[in-house]
């Protein structure tokens, strides 16, 4: 029932993107943060859901992509088959690879480093957006969301501040969790600069496709095995592809389309909070007092960012 109605929304997202949704978002940005806003939500379950699974890393991250394009082929053939053209665009496969690297470099992170370091390595990815749109457009850089960024930052860092003395002590992970957040500015960057030349459907639809191929490729290089897994693991791989996947990070695309990457980028400091409240609510995981205090300094971040982006837009309309 749970994945019925996760698929039901996406469809209801991608239908409002195309029936004059773009104009009444770009109209009234109460509306994009309030999707972003759900959007996050949805993608903190991941989390939870890969720590109940037992299969391995990249299974979980081949299957999750996997099982999202199957679930969105019948869509894009009926709607945008003439868009199938768009795999022809090497930008796209550029855009996939970026991503499935994030996805392989932040899971090997997590098994040679612990949770903490590798949240505050891959946090930086706001930091490292910042300055590729500082650096390629600078009409996008606005004083206000680089303040807002910095702060939602050190309060990611504070969160992990009780395992300080651990940082850099298992060097290749932290690397490859600091490599992570690079790789995911590059493919939240890159995306934004394709939003004026391919529709919304068929650029997540080919990216998730060029994703899974290449995430397919490395599970073959490692030997990783697709197969074997109990039924539970399975529902969790078709779990992750319609929420996390189809909706979350669908969403997390759309909304890079009418904001800043760095925003939406800052945004995403929001899950490991939702994270840790899920699994203290499902899992009965104790939060610390100062995560309380990261949280705080995180969400007053992305508040500082939002209005920064406004009152940036406001005074370029004027």
């Amino acid at each position: 029932m749970q994945g019925s109605v996760f698929y039901g929304r996406t469809f209801l997202l991608v239908y409002f993107s195309q029936s004059g949704g773009d104009k009444m978002i770009n109209n009234e940005h109460k509306r994009i943060y309030i999707l972003l806003a759900f959007g996050i939500t949805i993608i903190s379950f991941s989390s939870i859901l890969i720590k109940l699974a037992t299969a391995p890393p990249l299974a979980i991250a081949f299957y999750r992509l996997l099982l999202a394009v199957i679930f969105f082929t019948p869509y894009l053939l009926l709607n945008y088959r003439k868009d199938l053209k768009h795999f022809r665009d090497y930008r796209l496969a550029v855009v996939g690879f970026f991503l499935a690297l994030h996805f392989i470099f932040w899971i090997n992170s997590l098994q040679l480093t612990n949770v903490a370091s590798s949240v505050v390595f891959v946090s930086l990815q706001p930091l490292f957006t910042l300055v590729l749109e500082y650096i390629f457009t600078r009409e996008d850089f606005k004083k206000g969301v680089a303040f807002g960024a910095i702060m939602a930052i050190v309060g990611s860092v504070v969160i992990s501040i009780g395992d300080v003395n651990k940082l850099f002590s298992m060097f290749w992970g932290d690397m490859l969790a600091l490599t992570a957040g690079l790789l995911g500015a590059v493919y939240l960057f890159l995306g934004r600069n394709l939003r004026d030349d391919i529709d919304y459907f068929p650029y997540i639809y080919i990216v998730y496709t060029y994703t899974a191929i290449f995430v397919g490729f490395f599970v073959l290089i490692t030997g990783t095995p697709l197969t074997g897994f109990t039924s539970h693991n399975y529902w969790i791989f078709l779990l992750l592809a319609l929420g996390p996947t189809m909706i979350g990070h669908s969403i997390w695309n759309y909304s890079v389309r009418f904001l800043p990457a760095t925003v939406v980028s800052i945004s995403a400091l929001v899950e490991p909070l939702l994270s840790s409240t899920w699994a203290l609510l499902i899992l009965g995981e104790t939060v610390s007092a100062i995560t309380f205090i990261g949280a705080i300094l995180i969400l007053w971040g992305i508040y500082v960012a939002i209005k920064g982006n406004k009152k940036a837009e406001r005074d370029e309309s004027l």
